[in-house]
């Protein structure tokens, strides 16, 4: 099987670079250059991404590079990636001491690592040379090709969503590979034939994982495209059910172990392909745990009494500033977290002392040891610099949690790694209970999409730091609670999801559409007691709401007081009216006008009322995840919520064949589909543009969503009119 997948990647890839005479070759001369290995090594950046970025070759003033080609070469075209505002010279010889300048790039508007090509050369040389010049003094390239003939090799000149690195080909091999044994998978074939198609499967991708992934330079930067793949091939075990149903029936074990291997590996997606994506610098070593977050939510949820939602930056700066006196930090920038104004600690020196006050000693020496803590683990300057981010803007509720959690524990790694455990532990809680309720595919694509997405992204994604994930989970195991008909437990899950962080309480609105129609028909019929009877699992709902949500906020309260949900009201006001670049919202990316998000909130109301007017209960609560982009204003990682869209596909008991009908797998398909168009937003490295592109394909997924929704409901009704006219029902 390992000669076969490799034939498959030598079918894609290799032939590729057959034209491009530098590529992997290493020079022959590098002077005042870093990683010169990285000029050549067909790893190039995305365009736009920073000039000194980890696939850029750094060249110093006076650098030159040399090559061999090892005999007398006819040249006729060159390609370049390098900062855009320098000029970058490539000379030819024939002998390696007499050289004549062959092609020259100049510079261009955009800022960053940017790409520029060279045609109809037809010259002949042996030895190749570049060297750099410009104003600034600093350049970089990360890759230079030189063509021979076609340039049909070259990964700078294809088009820009073909995946261009060498890991990222291997990966398009092994979907077309997972593809093949996907197709020769049936029923009709033995057990050993079929264990021999599962375990070259497997075999393939333990290599591709643990071997080939590993040994690859930078292979982090492939993320994006590793994402889409395993979608990807998610995609085909649920095509794999529904094609050649007659004459080659899908064996449903070999499409079910398919969709727990891409579960896996898009789980290995999330945790950044097995790397760290974070640094401790007391330790000098890569870390799992996110300081960045845990040095806000931390100290706010273990000294709440003293920070309350707004006293953490301030409290930061005197930190570092002890026995170093303040006036040395008059300079320094925060954000004042009572208005998300950034100011500078000297026009904010009464504030700050003020949240000095309302520690005792004690507490206050306590505080400084938890700060030193993040201070090694930060260094001093990322710890201060972190204070221009928003703060812990969780609601009373949450920090409940938290404080539980962290009341009694000093900052250490030991503290936070339980944090994490809570959260891995209440997401494997959170599919299981999905699967429970649905069924074993469902969870399984559910898992996919939770890992492949790309919504969640803002550099990183939130592994590490504590309980950022417990709403997400809460709402899941909430939906299954209502798909179970345990109607009481499920309002109360679906509460504390929505007393956490608010986007789940959307949730309770759309599930009640149904029943409102139900009820209103009824009572129009002046059938009193029976829109009674139809609102009956609504009310059994709204009271495990109630419940819940009294015990969790009258204890929030008599914890923190009521002027904590006061200050974190103010705040996420605040916060919802401003748009941030790593938003999903349709207020951010589409249309900021407020009349505009007025029309967009009531039309997508009245069609979700009108798509799910005669669903049930947990297939129109799902649908509260559409409206959360539409009437918030959400940072992207919120919209994690999207994987929960899976259950809509309905998935139902079979002994054999498909065990979703048509619309069911059409579901599938656009919600992992999703995550392959992603990929096609990081072709950017502009961050507003990534997310604005993003926001566009979330919104288009939505409506494919409900316009098979809606299909779903014409279909229905078509089917019960047939069945009236068949009964002699009609006229």
């Amino acid at each position: 099987m390992r000669a076969l997948f490799l034939c498959l990647f030598a079918a894609t890839a290799p032939t590729a670079h057959a034209q491009n005479v530098l590529a992997e070759r290493p020079p022959s001369r590098a002077e005042a250059v870093t990683d010169p290995h990285r000029l050549t090594d067909r790893v190039n950046a995305l365009e736009g991404a920073g000039w000194n970025g980890p696939s850029a070759s750094l060249l110093l003033p006076g650098a030159e590079v040399e090559w061999d080609l090892g005999a007398p070469t006819l040249l006729t075209g060159a390609a370049i990636q390098a900062d855009s505002n320098d000029v970058y010279l490539l000379s030819i010889s024939d002998d390696g001491r007499t050289w004549r300048d062959f092609t020259r790039f100049g510079g261009v508007e955009r800022s960053g690592l940017r790409t520029r090509s060279a045609s109809e050369l037809n010259v002949t040389a042996r030895f190749v040379r570049l060297s750099a010049s410009g104003d600034d003094g600093r350049y970089s390239v990360s890759e230079l090709e030189l063509f021979a003939g076609s340039t049909d090799g070259s990964t700078l000149l294809r088009w820009k969503w073909v995946p261009r690195r060498p890991l990222e080909q291997t990966f398009l091999a092994w979907v077309l590979g997972m593809w093949a044994l996907l197709a020769l998978a049936s029923r009709r074939l033995s057990r050993a034939a079929l264990g021999v198609l599962a375990a070259s499967g497997l075999l393939a991708t333990a290599w591709l994982v643990f071997e080939r992934t590993p040994s690859t330079p930078d292979f982090v930067a492939s993320v994006p495209w590793v994402r889409a793949a395993v979608a990807l091939t998610a995609m085909a075990a649920v095509l794999r059910e529904w094609l050649w149903r007659k004459s080659w029936p899908a064996h449903g074990g070999f499409v079910i172990g398919t969709l727990g291997v891409t579960g896996v590996m898009a789980c290995w997606c999330f945790l950044n392909l097995g790397q760290p994506q974070y640094r401790d610098a007391g330790a000098g070593r890569g870390t799992w745990l996110h300081h960045y977050d845990l040095r806000s939510y931390y100290p706010t949820a273990r000294y709440f009494p003293e920070l309350r939602l707004d006293g953490v930056y301030a409290a930061s700066v005197l930190a570092v500033a002890e026995g170093r006196g303040l006036e040395a930090f008059d300079d320094q920038p925060l954000r004042d977290l009572k208005t998300d104004a950034m100011t500078t600690v000297r026009d904010s020196k009464a504030y700050l002392l003020e949240v000095r006050a309302r520690f005792t000693p004690e507490r206050w020496a306590l505080f400084l040891e938890d700060m030193g803590y993040f201070r090694r683990a930060m260094g001093d300057e990322r710890f201060l610099v972190s204070m221009d981010d928003h703060g812990g803007n969780a609601t009373p509720v949450w920090f409940l949690t938290a404080r539980a959690l962290f009341a009694s524990s000093a900052a250490s790694d030991a503290t936070f790694w339980r944090g994490v455990a809570a959260d891995v532990l209440l997401l494997v809680l959170a599919f299981l209970a999905l699967g429970w309720a649905w069924g074993a595919r469902t969870a399984l694509v559910a898992l996919t999409v939770f890992g492949a997405m790309d919504f969640y992204q803002f550099g990183n994604n939130w592994f590490g730091a504590t309980l950022r994930h417990d709403w997400l989970a809460l709402w899941a195991i909430g939906l299954a609670l209502l798909q179970k008909e345990k109607l009481v437990w499920a309002g109360a899950a679906i509460a504390w999801s929505a007393w956490l962080r608010a986007f789940p309480a959307l949730t309770l609105v759309t599930l009640s559409f149904p029943v409102l129609w139900a009820g209103g028909n009824l009572l129009l019929q002046k059938k009193g007691s029976e829109a009674l009877a139809a609102s009956k699992p609504l009310l059994r709902v709204a009271l495990g709401v109630v419940l819940a949500s009294a015990a969790l906020v009258g204890l929030s309260i008599e914890v923190f007081g009521f002027e904590a949900w006061t200050e974190w009201l103010r705040k996420v006001q605040i916060l919802d009216r401003i748009p941030r670049v790593n938003n999903l919202a349709f207020r951010t990316h589409i249309n900021p006008d407020k009349l505009a998000w007025v029309a967009a909130c009531a039309v997508s109301m009245l069609a979700l009322f009108w798509a799910l007017r005669r669903a049930s209960l947990p297939r129109a609560a799902v649908w509260g995840v559409a409206l959360v982009p539409i009437i918030l204003n959400p940072s992207g990682y919120f919209l994690h919520c999207f994987f929960l869209l899976t259950t809509l596909a309905a998935e139902r008991p079979s002994a054999e064949g498909p065990r979703t009908a048509p619309r069911g797998a059409l579901v599938w398909l656009v919600v992992l589909g999703t995550c392959v168009a992603s990929y096609f937003t990081n072709l950017t490295a502009d961050v507003e543009t990534h997310f604005r592109l993003d926001t566009w394909v979330l919104f288009g997924s939505l409506g494919a969503l409900l316009l098979l929704e809606l299909g779903a409901r014409v279909r229905s009704k078509e089917a019960a009119f047939a069945v009236q006219q068949r009964s002699g029902g009609g006229g």
